[in-house]
């Protein structure tokens, strides 16, 4: 039995979730990534491959969210493809919660681009709405 390497297995499932959302129309789920507490990990890099599929794929409207779990705080950061003004970008919004309370939002982007950068990290970059930065649609900074 052979494996794929995982850039590929990625890219297999990122292209089926887009085939599979553009046939249902609407926004596409591109799932969650968790990360924490402590070395827990769940959820590979296919939610944001899909992503960037969406991206690169006539802006497909899509979402797909990126979560840090401490012992009892929540730090979030929710992506959305979206059209605006004739322009496909990727909006990003950051928000914090200390568990039981609600969210609140600490921060939103909007980038112009979603790339794959050297190394193999799916970013979103040239944003907007703060300080120029590169976004990891799949670690935290």
């Amino acid at each position: 039995m052979h494996r794929l390497p995982a850039a590929t297995a990625a890219a297999l499932t990122a292209a089926t979730l887009l085939a599979a959302g553009a046939a249902a129309g609407g926004t596409l789920d591109c799932g969650v990534r968790s990360v924490g507490p402590g070395s827990l990990l769940r959820g590979g890099t296919a939610g944001a491959a899909c992503l960037l599929g969406a991206f690169q794929h006539r802006c497909r409207a899509a979402a797909y969210r990126l979560s840090l779990f401490g012992v009892d705080t929540v730090d979030t950061e929710d992506f959305r493809v979206a059209q605006r003004d004739g322009r496909c970008g990727v909006e990003v919004t950051t928000s914090f919660a200390i568990v039981p309370q609600q969210p609140h939002v600490t921060g939103t982007r909007r980038c112009a681009r979603v790339r794959r950068a050297a190394g193999g990290d799916i970013v979103a970059d040239r944003c907007t709405g703060g300080p120029p930065v590169t976004v990891s649609l799949t670690r935290f900074a």
